[in-house]
């Protein structure tokens, strides 16, 4: 009986000192560890997407009178009557491609420019210059091409289309499946092309500071690079790994052991 309490006691502290030695290698896995110690500043909101050159846009305007929105929809093909309903469908439209001095050319209305514009201010223009032309006028107007891109480590690496233009960074990792635990989740990395230049912008996603980012939310042609952990880190993970499982083994035979003791008594 009292070998049987001293396996107990040897297994228990096995145990103690497998979780101890399994945490150290939590802290490099999981998200946000401070989330609860720190307080976040910025109201986080839906950042307005500006046009750029070399965007493409899809714009189509709606109204009661179909003939009247003939001349104010770029079509691909010619649209019959049977198919116009109020303003063709989306699939018929072609989108408009904004130059490199950020213009586009509208029917009617001509040369417009458009860089530096939201679709919400692309919208109230037309609606400004339509309101009177085109009754119970509305309008639709989306970046067709946003697009984030996802690298490195990560389940499903790959270029994602955004049909709402709006996406946050967040979002962008769960479209790939999350991060690998070969992902360097201290060195995350955000990659942006703007006005001619590049820039990038390290996050340490251990930590809560993206959340309080301008960055949270992504820009059409965004690069989100996950890096691989080194080569030591990676045997530690995967230690870590092994340890979790002999935890789990130790744990087990544990229990085997007290309910002999209980049956022998």
């Amino acid at each position: 009986m009292k070998k049987s309490i001293l396996l107990l006691f040897v297994i228990f502290g096995l145990c103690v000192s497998i979780s101890f030695t399994s945490c150290g290698s939590s802290r490099d896995v999981v998200y946000f560890q401070d989330l609860d110690s720190v307080q976040l500043h910025n109201k986080i909101t839906e950042t307005n997407v500006k046009i750029r050159p070399g965007d493409q846009l899809t714009i189509m305007i709606f109204g009661a009178d179909k003939y009247l929105i003939m001349p104010y929809n770029q079509t691909l093909n010619s649209v019959s009557e049977g198919n116009l309903g109020s303003g063709g469908t989306r699939e018929a439209q072609s989108p408009y491609d904004v130059d490199e001095n950020g213009d586009i050319i509208f029917p009617v209305l001509g040369k417009m420019h458009v860089a530096g514009m939201t679709c919400d201010d692309v919208r109230r223009y037309l609606h400004n210059r339509l309101d009177e032309t085109i009754k119970d006028m509305t309008c639709f107007v989306c970046i067709e091409n946003f697009r984030v891109n996802v690298m490195g480590e990560v389940d499903k690496p790959g270029s994602f289309p955004i049909k709402n233009n709006s996406v946050t960074f967040l979002e962008a990792l769960a479209m790939a499946g999350d991060m690998k635990l070969t992902g360097d989740r201290r060195k995350v990395q955000l990659i942006r092309f703007e006005n001619g230049q590049v820039r990038h912008y390290n996050f340490d996603l251990t930590k809560s500071d993206l959340l309080d980012s301008k960055q949270m939310y992504l820009q059409q042609n965004d690069v989100i690079y996950v890096p691989p952990i080194s080569a030591k880190a990676a045997n530690e993970r995967s230690n870590a790994t092994t340890r979790v499982w002999l935890l789990s083994g130790l744990a087990t035979l544990a229990s085997l052991v007290s309910l002999v003791i209980a049956l022998t008594k």
